[in-house]
């Protein structure tokens, strides 16, 4: 495998790892209960989404738009996509754009909902999703500025 796979790997395993459910100890509420409960807990504490992950949700989308860019223009300077999925896109680039735009909307999504259970997990999950595809984007990049930098360009 790849290192550009290897980290892709790493870093969705990262997102999957924080979702899992969390057991519910003692049993189901009743009605009652639950609505006084449920009551309870909002007035007392409003969950706060990390300062962080804002700004690394804009961070993640603007990579996604870098890479999406180097993709459609490696072929112009003899890169080629390790994807096959994202390389069978590669004639249509609307496409690209729009499975991008889905992945990426699909991960702040997540995002959104894994910091109401684990805040650190959510900015972990980011952090990694972000350095992968920063390191993707910039390989990308360079494979373009050594093509350029031949003799035969």
């Amino acid at each position: 495998m790849s290192a550009r796979g290897a980290l892709t790997v790493l870093g969705s395993f990262a997102l999957c790892a924080g979702l899992n459910a969390q057991p519910q100890i003692g049993g189901p509420l009743s009605d009652d209960r639950a609505a006084a409960t449920t009551e309870a807990a909002v007035q007392a504490v409003a969950p706060h989404r990390p300062s962080a992950l804002i700004p690394m949700y804009v961070s993640f989308a603007t990579l996604q738009g870098l890479d999406v860019h180097s993709t459609l223009r490696a072929p112009e300077f003899g890169g080629r996509e390790g994807n096959p999925i994202v390389g069978s896109m590669l004639d249509s680039p609307a496409a690209l754009v729009a499975v991008k735009a889905g992945m990426t909307t699909g991960i702040v999504l997540v995002s959104e909902r894994l910091w109401k259970r684990d805040k650190t997990a959510a900015v972990l999950a980011m952090i990694a999703l972000n350095s992968t595809y920063a390191a993707i984007v910039a390989h990308n990049y360079a494979v373009e500025a050594r093509a350029s930098r031949q003799p035969n360009r």
